[in-house]
């Protein structure tokens, strides 16, 4: 517990730091101004930076991505024809697909899983670079169907010129036929990616220490249970039937991360309840303090 204490811990203050910020020096446009620059500049670079470091000769096996990826793919479409069928408009499906899969597998996830598994930065990687594919695959691909109603060639079009989605293209080009960049763009790229957190963060607590409309908060309950409850759960299963392995450990832990910080960004961009997210992440970090620690124990990790 101590170890997701730390690493969260840095998340909160810097979501404070912004609420200051906001009754201090900033006004509203600045969430608009730093979301956009997190969308199409340092998000991408974050993306980019992380996938090209995956190591693919420390895996000697890839199986689990196929259970992973047929989990995580059924998850997004059970949610959106199932809300849609239940009558959940259309920024409130959009909020509930993006939000429940993917949790905060990188900047939460990456630290506390290499802590306490040997050597499993490889592994880890893997399942963060799987995550962030079908992010933006299918999870823009729902998104951008939303706002053009029906499947016709500018979705594909628009999808392709997401900037996030690119990095993903461009760091599969680069893994898959080994390219060597500059040391100076690698340099270059980093350091746009190391303030990609730090700024949504901050812009975070500005959106939340303005004067929120009033929230549905049934809708925060139903995505917290969902994304620390149901879906680890889920996976659990798929580790008990699957053998137990140690990667597996990885995708239980990966899929109990709670609410990450990406949907508030594409919610600048796609309609999507921004209110509700905001609230969504800070209380799933506070309570993925008590139930992190209980998926370690149920997958024998502690």
């Amino acid at each position: 517990m101590q170890l997701i204490i730390q690493t969260l811990l840095p998340l909160m203050l810097l979501i404070a730091l912004g609420a200051v910020l906001k009754r201090t020096i900033a006004d509203d446009s600045w969430t608009a101004v730093l979301n956009k620059l997190s969308i199409y500049l340092l998000f991408p670079a974050l993306i980019f930076s992380g996938m090209i470091k995956v190591k693919l000769e420390t895996i000697d096996n890839f199986s689990f991505i196929y259970g992973n990826f047929i989990l995580l793919v059924t998850i997004i479409f059970t949610l959106y024809f199932g809300l849609r069928y239940i009558g959940f408009k259309k920024s409130m499906v959009n909020t509930y697909v993006i939000s429940v899969f993917f949790g905060n597998v990188g900047y939460l996830g990456f630290p506390i899983l290499s802590s306490l598994i040997p050597n499993s930065e490889g592994l880890v990687s893997m399942h963060v670079a799987l995550y962030t594919l079908i992010l933006f695959t299918f999870g823009i691909g729902v998104l951008e169907f939303s706002v053009h109603k029906r499947l016709n060639p500018k979705i594909l079009v628009d999808t392709l010129k997401n900037p996030l989605l690119l990095a993903v293209l461009f760091s599969i080009v680069i893994l898959a036929f080994e390219i060597r960049l500059p040391f100076v763009v690698l340099k270059t790229v980093e350091l746009l990616a190391g303030g990609a957190t730090p700024i949504i963060l901050i812009s975070l607590g500005i959106f939340l220490a303005r004067e929120l409309p009033k929230v549905e908060y049934k809708h925060v309950v139903g995505l917290v249970g969902l994304k620390l409850f149901v879906v680890p759960m889920i996976f659990l299963l798929y580790f008990y039937l699957a053998g137990q392995s140690e990667v597996l450990a990885i995708s239980v832990l990966e899929a109990g991360m709670p609410m990450a910080i990406t949907p508030f960004i594409l919610a600048e961009l796609y309609p999507m309840e921004r209110e509700i997210i905001a609230i969504g992440i800070v209380v799933s970090c506070l309570l993925s303090v008590f139930t992190l620690p209980l998926l370690m124990v149920l997958v024998g990790l502690v």
